[in-house]
């Protein structure tokens, strides 16, 4: 399994989020859902970029 991390910044904060899942699409359709959950809280647009992969038992 691997770490997404992305970087979301509403506005007054930006925070980075790593999500758990097998692949891109999942990681995607993941944050999606944040995104949609993080809409509803906050009126304003939000920004979402990409920051990388940590991946877990590389050695």
């Amino acid at each position: 399994m691997k770490q997404f991390v992305f970087l979301i910044d509403t506005g007054n904060e930006t925070s980075e989020h790593k999500i758990h899942a097998t692949g891109m699409t999942d990681a995607l359709k993941r944050v999606q859902d944040l995104k949609n959950h993080l809409d509803d809280d906050n009126k304003s647009g939000l920004k979402i970029k990409f920051k990388g992969i940590i991946y877990e038992n590389a050695f």
